[in-house]
């Protein structure tokens, strides 16, 4: 008895494994297999579901879906995009800032969940460059100052919030608007199911010598339904988001992000200095390495407008050349009758004074509104550098977003006013007779977004 109850088990336990290889098999094959037309509007009910069937008693929440508002906040988003701080939600885009004379190309490495969720996080690789001094000191016999390097930054978002008129009139109208898309979508996408079966029935098998005709026909539907499921999950999204912002059923959105991010240079700064007129040129050099760490908040008022606000705090290799310390010169002159040469200063590529290379901490806020259904804006930015370099520094910008026949951003401008050295921090070089300038920086989102 005993020997054959061993058996008994150790059958049970064979067939026990068995019975869990076809499960998982099983399972695999129910996810890999084709959706149909039932199963991808079935998905896309639940998603209306889950926003329709969101408490409305407080007045927040959901009045569209996560991806939906993943595509209402990338246009939102990218409306302002001045400076490295400043967040896109597209795959790559492109930042110029005239004043710095840099450019910075980044792309967005996130990749989409598939089911319904907001952005959480994504990895931002780029490449920044000093590209107009350069450009222009090629052609006057200027310091070259060069700059190349990489730049990475985390982003971790926030979970946006939608205020409303609790259980009112705009919960209601999205409810119904966003059911009736829901239906449209279901009518297009049974009628494009029959249509594609139709051209399947159609197969001969004289038109696909070599294989099975059911086999090709089962190949073919689970690469149009894959499609055809990520193509209308993505348009009820779009459709949503279209609807939340023609309608303006809502009274505040609001998000927020907050980035960590580090700049690697690539080469060094190369500078040749004098520590006075009639001393010896040395050869100097910086590594303008840089960590920063910003954190935005946005408001999008029907009433008010869109508001963002940055707090960043920030830590570079500074030098004093690049802080203005020291006066910017040729040592040259013509000969007097003995022989000797009459030193002078005038603009060139050597430098005068002591130079230092330190590290500068950096705090900074700065303030944006657009107002409702405007273009244009206001902006301010001040910063207040510590350490050797202590100047407050600050910029008034009037950014302007230009759309595209979609009424989505497609490039950004920002007309500014820099204010350098406003607590008169630098006594020792010209910096303090032309502390002020003017500046322009270019934003343009470009790719898909991250959806």
């Amino acid at each position: 008895m005993g020997f054959r109850y061993s058996i008994a088990i150790i059958d049970k336990a064979r067939f026990g494994g068995r019975l869990l290889v076809s499960l998982v098999c099983c399972f695999s094959t129910f996810l890999t297999r084709a959706q149909t037309p039932a199963q991808i509007i079935s998905e896309l009910k639940l998603v209306n579901n889950n926003v329709a069937n969101t408490p409305c008693s407080t007045g927040r929440g959901m009045l569209i879906s996560n991806k939906a508002m993943n595509i209402f906040l990338s246009n939102k988003v990218s409306s302002y995009l001045s400076g490295n701080e400043d967040l896109s939600l597209y795959k790559n885009y492109v930042t110029l800032n005239a004043s710095e004379g840099s450019i910075t190309i980044n792309h967005n490495f996130h990749q989409p969940v598939d089911s319904d969720d907001w952005v959480k996080s994504f990895v931002i690789i780029g490449a920044r460059a000093n590209i107009a001094n350069a450009y222009a000191a090629r052609f006057s016999n200027k310091y070259f100052d060069n700059r190349l390097g990489f730049v990475l930054q985390k982003t971790w978002m926030g979970k946006p919030i939608t205020f409303y008129d609790k259980c009112s009139s705009q919960k209601m109208a999205m409810d119904a608007q966003r059911s009736a898309i829901l239906h449209g979508l279901e009518t297009t996408l049974n009628r494009k199911a029959v249509d594609f079966e139709r051209a399947l029935d159609s197969i001969k098998q004289a038109e696909i010598p070599g294989q099975s005709p059911n086999a090709a026909k089962t190949r073919l539907r689970q690469g149009f339904y894959a499609a055809l499921r990520s193509e209308y999950l993505q348009k009820f999204s779009e459709a949503q988001s279209d609807l939340l912002i023609k309608t303006n059923n809502y009274n505040l959105v609001t998000d927020n992000w907050t980035s960590l991010g580090i700049y690697i240079p690539i080469i060094l700064q190369k500078f040749e200095v004098s520590t006075a007129l009639n001393t010896d040129v040395a050869r100097r050099y910086n590594y303008p390495l840089e960590f920063s760490v910003s954190h935005t908040r946005l408001w999008e008022s029907i009433k008010v407008g869109r508001i963002f606000f940055t707090l960043s705090t920030r830590a570079f290799l500074n030098n004093s050349i690049q802080s203005g310390a020291l006066y910017n010169a040729d040592i040259s002159g013509p000969e007097i009758a003995n022989g000797a040469n009459t030193l002078s200063l005038n603009q060139g590529n050597r430098f005068i004074g002591d130079y230092k290379n330190y590290v500068t901490p950096v705090v900074a806020g700065k303030l944006v509104y657009i107002p409702p259904d405007s273009h244009v804006g206001v902006s301010f930015r001040v910063e207040k550098n510590f350490g050797t370099y202590h100047a407050l520094n600050s910029i008034l910008g009037i950014p302007i977003v230009l759309i595209d026949k979609n009424g989505v951003p497609a490039i950004n401008f920002e007309a500014q006013i820099l204010f350098t050295d406003m607590n008169n921090s630098i006594k020792s070089s010209q910096l303090p007779f032309n502390k002020n300038a003017i500046g322009l920086t270019v934003g343009i989102p470009f790719s898909k977004i991250v959806y």
